[in-house]
């Protein structure tokens, strides 16, 4: 262990908060109101009552601080933070009729801690900013749009030497919370700006967003994004890497590698190629998972910010939503694979506002057809601003450079909250040194020496490509990973790998106490289940709508594309010509959940209605 690392976590052991009598934070803003809640509060919303206590139904954020600052001085910006942004001073009516109800004015406590005996300076902000915002996640507030806390020195008045905040989703996304830290540095710089009145609200606030969401101009944008959505959920994958015949465990866990030559050659390939490095990094993802999944495209949800239009630069609101992404990595180059990748999901987040509602009746009807779970959990979570004046410096980086900084990567692993990805990575460092997070659900389906395998085929990529453009055919031996091979009992269907076994355990959970067998094909069908008849299971349509039911249990199987119900097993019924007569047959895809019924959205025509 380093010394930098020891002395890093005896720091981080003696930080002691004491809570001490927190601040009445008086505010007063330009407007009160109620309205319907915007498509990106809808979203959240949508998710958050599936699952109410996820980790990141509260973003917790160190906000800036200088050197120098009062805890007064921090409670005037924080006032004045609340009064510029509406979202921060908003409450949510969630039943029947669901609205966003902005207060004109109120009070914010400012909770404030003392830190332990012993001098703190600058230094120490790191470690008891985290110590910060780990209080607030122990004893969150779901009812609040916003909490602030700050921990002070005790041996120097009311020195702040740290300032942490917990928002609730449903008010803030990713890019909001850099628009907040930006705007609360520039409060606490600027004391002319802190009185009341002088904050200079941006113009455009979550009540605006809503009443223009209702416009004809935007609900045809919306119809058309939703169009995308549907054409991607009928070919995205139920689960897009798994190792063959791995089983749940109930660990999950994240490897991150932190990588200074990675970082220098992802300056030079986005030189280079003029696209973001964010997506030089998607791309080296998406090569090295094509090539280990054994897909020639990559069908995977992501994230979008929803920020394109010049009235969301300094919008504080929840406007993120999910989308999907078609990625051809199979016969490009690495340049022209990045390029690929940044037209592709540029394209696919401009169709990521739409009503999560009507996405959800859309994907009900979608998965029952398909016989899977849709899974919105994107692949890749990029967390850094995008800085365009860093693709002219990266010409200047040599490769011999880059080839020495790699003695020193380095991975780490930690146990983290359960997620709803097999696999998600996130980038949440590209300037000086390279850090990416591969989050894996479930150990058991991708342990750690997998996802650090990946993580390193990444980086080698990577460097190689700051070499120069790196042909197709190098590709594969660049990234040394030998692709998972399909088998008699793994197959490829519905854009999906999946183990026989794993089908033959959703089955027998699913019918039990029916005699099941799954075969990877009979009577020239794929993926077809025999099964007896019980009082329960007497047509295709049961036997779909149990296994259906029972897919939440397992999370790398997808439902047989046909049924044969029949009276009684044979004596062996792992031989498809044993099994008797049958009583009933058929997909059990049944007319009320046929294609038919699905929303009546054209994607040419709702294009072209947006073009227009």
């Amino acid at each position: 262990m380093s010394t930098e690392t020891e002395t890093r976590q005896r720091r981080r052991r003696r930080v002691q908060l004491t809570p001490v009598r927190p601040i009445p934070v008086e505010f007063t803003g330009e407007r009160a109101g109620e309205g319907p809640l915007t498509l990106g509060q809808l979203n959240i919303h949508m998710w958050l009552r599936q699952m109410p206590e996820h980790f990141y139904a509260i973003l917790r954020v160190e906000l800036p601080v200088p050197a120098t600052v009062s805890v007064r001085e921090v409670a005037e910006a924080a006032a004045a933070l609340i009064a510029r942004h509406e979202s921060l001073r908003t409450s949510y009516v969630l039943g029947e009729q669901q609205c966003q109800r902005v207060a004109a004015a109120g009070v914010q406590l400012l909770e404030v801690y003392s830190l332990g005996a012993g001098q703190w300076g600058p230094r120490d902000r790191p470690a008891v900013a985290e110590a910060l915002t780990r209080r607030l996640r122990e004893s969150h507030d779901p009812g609040r749009p916003v909490r602030m806390a700050v921990a002070v020195a005790p041996d120097a008045g009311d020195r702040v030497i740290a300032c942490a905040a917990g928002l609730t989703h449903l008010a803030v996304d990713h890019g909001a919370i850099e628009v907040l830290k930006r705007d609360f540095a520039g409060l606490l710089s600027d004391a002319a700006r802190r009185p009341p009145g002088r904050s200079n609200p941006p113009s455009h606030q979550p009540l605006d967003q809503a009443e223009l969401e209702a416009t004809p101009a935007e609900r045809r944008k919306a119809e058309a994004a939703l169009a995308h959505m549907q054409e991607q959920a009928r070919r995205i994958p139920r689960c897009l890497y798994a190792l063959p015949g791995a089983r749940p465990s109930s660990e999950s866990l994240a490897v991150e590698l932190s990588s200074v030559a990675a970082a220098m050659a992802v300056r030079r390939v986005a030189a280079r190629t003029r696209t973001s490095r964010s997506s030089v990094v998607l791309a080296a993802i998406c090569a090295v998972v094509a090539r280990r999944a054994n897909y020639r495209e990559l069908v995977f949800p992501l994230l979008s910010s929803n920020r394109f239009e010049r009235r969301m630069a300094n919008y504080v609101g929840a406007l993120s939503q999910g989308t999907i992404a078609t990625v051809e990595t199979g016969g490009r180059s690495f340049d022209e694979l990045v390029r690929h990748t940044w037209t592709t999901v540029m394209e696919a987040s401009l169709h990521a506002r739409y009503d999560a509602a009507k996405r959800d009746a859309m994907d009900e009807l979608i998965a029952h057809e398909r016989g899977l779970r849709l899974n919105y959990d994107p692949l890749f979570n990029n967390l850094i601003p995008e800085s365009w004046s860093a693709l002219t410096p990266g010409i200047g980086l040599r490769p011999a450079e880059i080839d020495h900084a790699l003695a020193r990567t380095e991975l780490r692993w930690r146990p983290v909250p359960a997620n709803g990805s097999p696999i998600r990575f996130s980038l949440t460092q590209v300037d000086g040194c390279l850090r990416l997070d591969v989050w894996s659900s479930d150990a058991g389906l991708l342990p750690r020496a997998e996802l650090e395998s990946v993580l390193l085929a990444i980086e080698r990529l990577l460097v190689a490509a700051a070499h120069g453009d790196v042909p197709a055919g190098q590709m594969p031996a660049l990234i040394g990973l030998e692709p998972i091979p399909g088998t008699p009992d793994r197959i490829l269907i519905e854009n999906c790998w999946v183990d026989i076994a794993a089908v033959q355990r959703l089955v027998d959970d699913a019918v039990a106490p029916a005699v099941a067998r799954v075969f990877a094909s009979a009577g020239g069908r794929p993926l077809v289940a025999h099964l007896t008849a019980t009082d329960a299971i007497r047509t295709p349509e049961h036997a779909h709508a149990r296994c259906m039911a029972a897919l939440a249990r397992h999370s790398t199987a997808i439902t047989p594309r046909y049924y044969v119900i029949t009276r009684t097993a044979p004596p062996d019924p792992a031989d498809p010509a044993a099994w008797p007569a049958p009583l009933a047959t058929g997909t059990g895809r049944a007319s009320t959940h046929s294609r038919s019924r699905l929303p009546a959205i054209s994607r040419t025509d709702s294009l072209s209605r947006y073009a227009g």
